[in-house]
């Protein structure tokens, strides 16, 4: 960890400044699509779906998420959706997701964007498939852009997942449940490359310590007429905790 903070801080000291536009702010992340560094100048939003195939089952998702910026250097965001959850042995489950909600601030707004924020999951969703639960945590995220076009990002977040456990109570003879939230830090980093005007390719490698979780993706994101976006990506899990295969697809739309 200390090397590539070295390496980072380097970069940040050799690399010529850039106007705002470098960063790409318009084209968005897709696996921290709520823990990003730059602060849009206008609202969007974006529906898509999602299939995931892991050994032991396989689920799928629709949803929404989008953001909107108070001022040029504050954002909020929020994200929503129904989940289907289906294991090789049993029966499926299907229910409505918790809503998160999002913000973040812009500390360097000019050679690069370096933002901090924070999250929030709201326990609206079905227990039927793991929602229902209070997570909250904190975030930094960056975003630096290269003299050929192309964009580094990065994110390191503090986690904290709500988890449910059940002891044996020697007095009643029952079992009592208990909650908790357990720490998890996420590590992230990518890479935006142009294509062209219009066509990107977005690459996506993030590790979240508690859950053996890491998954690699790469996706598309291509501009339309008028400003909304076409994206697709493909993500490969890393760990057991990840999907083996997961696909995604998505339109994404600008306020005007």
């Amino acid at each position: 960890m200390k090397y590539g903070l070295l390496i980072l801080i380097v970069l940040m000291g050799i690399l010529p400044i850039f106007a705002q536009d470098a960063v790409k702010t318009d084209v968005h992340l897709f696996q921290t699509f709520l823990r990003d560094a730059t602060i849009s100048s206008r609202g969007y939003g974006e529906a898509g779906f999602s299939y995931s195939d892991y050994d032991y089952a396989s689920s799928w998702g629709i949803g929404v998420q989008g953001g909107y910026p108070i001022n040029p250097k504050l954002e909020v965001g929020a994200q929503w959706g129904f989940v289907n959850f289906s294991p090789e042995v049993g029966d499926g489950q299907s229910g409505i997701s918790d809503l998160t909600v999002a913000g973040r601030y812009l500390i360097i707004p000019e050679k690069f964007n370096l933002s901090a924020g924070g999250y929030l999951t709201l326990p609206i969703g079905s227990e039927d498939v793991g929602q229902g639960r209070l997570n909250f945590g904190a975030f930094g995220a960056l975003r630096y852009p290269l003299t050929n076009g192309m964009v580094i990002t990065g994110v390191l977040g503090l986690d904290f997942i709500e988890t449910t456990t059940y002891e044996f109570n020697p007095n009643t003879f029952e079992l009592e449940e208990k909650t908790d939230h357990e720490s998890s830090i996420l590590i992230g980093g990518g890479a935006i490359y142009p294509i062209n005007d219009q066509f990107h390719v977005i690459g996506e490698l993030n590790f979240h310590t508690e859950g053996d979780y890491a998954l690699l993706s790469g996706g598309v994101d291509y501009s339309l007429s008028g400003g909304s976006r076409v994206r697709g990506g493909l993500g490969f899990g890393l760990d057991d905790g990840a999907p083996d295969l997961m696909l995604m697809a998505s339109f994404l739309m600008f306020l005007k």
